[in-house]
């Protein structure tokens, strides 16, 4: 009984925030590597955004949870929307 863990593997340097959609289990982090890793119901990676070279520093869902914006280390701010219906994010 307790709590179980499991290690999400993707990011290649230190995961700076992290996310869950509202009213879902889809997870995003954001992380030094300049990468925002989708993680379907916090499990498997379904899908990877990049944009800065700098690194993200933060994140945050949109409260309808069809956007995603990131703050990246050197002042960029990218807004992702999603395409398609279950179809990721561009």
């Amino acid at each position: 009984m307790g709590w179980g863990a499991t290690v999400l593997e993707n990011h290649r340097d230190t995961v700076e925030a992290i996310a869950f959609a509202p009213h879902s289990l889809m997870l995003a982090s954001a992380a030094a590597d300049g990468w925002v890793c989708l993680w379907k119901k916090a499990k498997r990676l379904s899908q990877v955004l990049k944009g800065v070279s700098g690194g993200f520093s933060c994140l945050a869902w949109h409260p309808q949870g069809d956007k995603l914006a990131a703050g990246g280390e050197n002042g960029e701010l990218l807004v992702w929307k999603q395409s398609l219906r279950g179809k990721g994010f561009g």
